[in-house]
């Protein structure tokens, strides 16, 4: 995968529902998002997400949404400040 270009983002949606799979730490260095949001089932067959993933994005100092933990998760801004908003 090439990493050209700008590919900083406030927010991430992990891939693959967080699968060991789900991004590279080349990829997070260039992204740098604040949070990411990982859509997952609750107990999962797959063991998503993967401590892999969840481990790097703790190594980022990336605060983790997941739809398994938090339940809906909500992203607004009206331009300045993001703010969260979860609900399970």
């Amino acid at each position: 995968m090439a990493l050209e270009g700008d590919l900083k983002a406030d927010v991430l949606k992990v891939a693959h529902h967080g699968s060991k799979y789900a991004a590279s730490d080349a990829f997070l260095a260039r992204v740098l998002p604040a949070s990411a949001v990982i859509s997952v089932g609750e107990n999962n067959p797959y063991g998503h997400p993967g401590p892999a993933t969840l481990e790097m994005l703790a190594n980022y100092g990336i605060k983790v949404f997941r739809t398994d933990v938090d339940g809906n998760i909500t992203f607004e801004t009206a331009g300045q400040r993001i703010f969260v908003k979860s609900q399970k």
